[in-house]
């Protein structure tokens, strides 16, 4: 999502960020758990985070629709 529509309302301070390869994306871990709950990074069209939609807790995973995309067929 664009980054100016995320918000993060607490939790900052129990995040350890890890760049993987590249180091284009900062991977945002929980610190006591491990579990990634989102990433940061940039796109064409500017700033933009990825959320793990397991950690808002809102989000019934079962409801969604999931598109699989083979990324190595473009």
């Amino acid at each position: 999502m664009p980054a100016d529509q995320f918000t993060l309302e607490s939790g900052a301070d129990h995040l350890a960020d890890y760049l993987f390869y590249k180091h284009a994306i900062r991977h945002q871990f929980c610190k006591t758990c491990g579990t990634e709950a989102f990433a940061l990074g940039t796109s064409p069209n500017g700033d933009m985070r990825a959320i793990n939609l397991r950690c808002v807790p809102s989000i019934d995973i079962d409801t969604l629709t999931i598109t699989k995309v083979d990324g190595a067929s473009f």
